[in-house]
């Protein structure tokens, strides 16, 4: 757990309340709130699976192989053989530089022109086609597998089924003692409830999105492509205006660019990344000039 997260730890369970005068806590509390304002680290952040997340590896996966089942309904999937086996090239290569290197991944072409990518529990990365179009070069393409797989690896998704599943057990074993009134109830079940699907559509918190950007960082590095592509990215993205169809889509689901990139810079100043690193390749404008020659995908339904 980092220093932030203990220092929230504390002051929410109480312990200080009972031994410490008001002064400290109060500055206890406004410590907390200048190292959440500072998120650098200068190192890899260290994963702590929460307790009340007791789902194994393999439900998680089971689970992400449902929700997968259902994304493909609902998204076109890109099918071409040649530009699945480089998107699960370069995405294996990442996922086993992962913390989580364990899982099965699977990585897919979404066929939209949005500049997109998700990720479901268990391995599953989605790229809508538009993202490689829209990469300059291979180290702004991992960059961003990267993050995704750091959403993997920290939990976020399946943290969050966790706690749903959790509510929704509080809440069926408080109806039947009468713990809970009905607008409990449904206030409950309408923070935590939801289908599978809402994976995709998910806005993550701004320390998810912090810590998926660090895990993608160092992990890109640790696979062997320059970590600061996803830097580059993000900065290509924040030269669009916030009005545009493509912000719109990418500021659904995270913060602001400009934000996050300067936070990765900061970090990059802290732990500066080793020389020699891949920054682009041939197999990348291989598949840019092949992606240029396919048809155009399908226009999006009403």
């Amino acid at each position: 757990m980092c220093e932030t997260k203990a220092v929230r730890a504390a002051v929410g369970s109480g312990i200080m309340r009972a031994t410490y005068s008001r002064a400290p806590v109060v500055a206890v509390i406004l410590l907390a709130a200048v190292l959440a304002s500072f998120p650098v680290r200068g190192e890899e952040p260290k994963v702590v699976k929460p307790i009340y997340n007791t789902f194994s590896d393999e439900e998680e996966m089971a689970m992400g192989r449902n929700a997968a089942a259902e994304v493909e309904k609902k998204y076109p999937i890109f099918k071409d053989a040649i530009l699945e086996t480089y998107l699960d090239h370069i995405g294996q290569k990442v996922a086993q530089a992962s913390r989580r290197p364990q899982l099965v991944y699977r990585f897919r072409f979404v066929d939209t022109l949005a500049v997109n990518a998700f990720s479901l529990p268990g391995g599953y990365v989605y790229v809508h086609r538009g993202l490689l179009g829209f990469a300059e070069t291979e180290d702004e393409l991992v960059g961003v597998l990267a993050h995704e797989v750091g959403h993997i690896v920290a939990y976020h998704s399946m943290n969050d089924v966790a706690r749903r599943w959790l509510v929704s057990r509080v809440v069926h074993e408080g109806r039947k003692a009468g713990w809970l009134d009905d607008q409990q109830i449904q206030d409950a079940l309408q923070q935590y409830g939801g289908a599978l699907l809402l994976f995709v559509d998910r806005k993550f918190s701004r320390e998810e999105e912090n810590e998926a950007d660090l895990l993608g960082l160092y992990n890109t590095e640790r696979a062997g492509w320059d970590p600061s592509g996803l830097i580059a990215f993000l900065n290509h993205v924040g030269q669009f205006d916030k009005t545009s169809d493509l912000m719109q889509i990418f500021l659904r689901r995270h913060p602001l660019p400009g934000d996050r990139a300067d936070m990765l810079r900061a970090e990059l100043k802290q732990s500066p990344p080793s020389p020699g690193l891949t920054k682009d390749s041939f197999l990348f404008k291989a598949a840019k000039a092949r992606l240029g020659l396919l048809p155009p995908p399908p226009a999006p339904g009403p």
